[in-house]
């Protein structure tokens, strides 16, 4: 009888390939291990994903920004770590950054995505992806920024550009902005729009009596109360030295809009106290009204500016633009 077996040169390439196989494992651990060690020192919050959005690395720095300790997050989806409600909203644009992710060898940048921390608190935060291989392995990295700070200087830096420095009201830019916007909305609603041009009577020779200072107060006291005599859906802007600007939203016919300007007109000749002064103010109002003295933000504020110049010529109440007030 003659006995089959495994040729030495069998037994050869079988203990080759195995120890390819083990020599390719080790130096995927080695590199995989150097990489992980890296990402450990630096205190940037880095987190690695699989090609499953597990989550395989949690560094010191993701630890600090989320709360979580490493041990309880190894393994959980890298969705975890953001917000409910952002997950729901943005699902499909979530899909597509995985997808693009898994594509792509390029590594892009997402900004304000809504995180949350293990204790539920909620922040917006900047990642950086990138995909790194090793040895055909894929290892997805976020490096990811507390975005607070950032947006909170932005939101400041908006306010200060779209409000007045001395009265905080809202300056011309932002009016045009609100004027536009309701615009279309009493378009959309069949309803009217009033713009209210204000202009202080008399406001040089009570800066040359009682100072600049004095001035500065009066202003402000009296953007305090056009905006207290005002609904919330209306803007109170202030677009120069004594200049306001009222755009009224909501309104129904042009009987509202005089009336608006008469109860402004009214709290205005109501005496202000001033670092213990008393001084009396008034002002001429000029009214335009959408659709009938202009479509538009530029021409119905150009026909407030011209009813003002008639009130104040006839020196008396608020006055609606007609074509031959100039």
């Amino acid at each position: 009888m003659t006995t089959t077996g495994s040729s030495p040169t069998s037994h050869q390439d079988e203990s080759a390939t195995g120890n390819d196989k083990d020599a390719s494992a080790e130096r995927l651990i080695r590199q995989i291990g150097r990489y992980i060690r890296l990402l450990q020192i630096t205190n940037e919050a880095i987190v690695c994903a699989d090609d499953r959005c597990n989550i395989v690395v949690f560094n010191q720095g993701a630890e600090r920004l989320f709360g979580y300790p490493r041990h309880e997050i190894i393994g959980q989806q890298l969705t975890t770590l953001v917000c409910q409600r952002y997950r729901a909203t943005e699902k499909h644009r979530l899909a597509a950054l995985t997808r693009i992710a898994r594509e792509s060898k390029m590594g892009f940048k997402i900004d304000r995505v809504r995180c949350k921390r293990k204790n539920g608190e909620r922040f917006p935060v900047d990642v950086s992806l990138s995909q790194t291989a090793f040895s055909g392995h894929h290892l997805y990295t976020v490096i990811v920024h507390d975005a607070t700070e950032r947006l909170v200087h932005e939101r400041r830096l908006t306010y200060q550009v779209e409000h007045d420095e001395l009265t905080d009201l809202p300056n011309r830019s932002l009016l045009n902005d609100r004027l536009s916007a309701g615009i279309a909305r009493a378009d959309r609603d069949q309803r009217k729009l009033g713009v209210v041009y204000l202009d202080l009577d008399k406001f040089k020779p009570i800066n040359d009596q009682y100072g600049h200072e004095t001035g500065d107060c009066l202003l402000q006291a009296i953007a305090r109360r056009l905006a207290d005599s005002m609904r919330q859906s209306d803007t109170v802007s202030r677009v120069g030295g004594d200049e306001f600007i009222i755009c009224l939203e909501q309104i129904k016919s042009e009987q509202d809009a005089i009336a608006a300007a008469s109860k402004i007109s009214s709290a205005l000749k109501q005496p202000f106290q001033i670092l213990g002064q008393r001084i009396e103010a008034s002002a001429s109002i000029g009214i335009a009204l959408y659709p009938e003295h202009g479509r538009d933000a530029v021409t119905l504020l150009r026909h407030a500016d011209q009813a003002m110049y008639t009130a104040k010529a006839a020196g008396g109440s608020p006055q609606l633009y007609h074509s031959q007030s100039v």
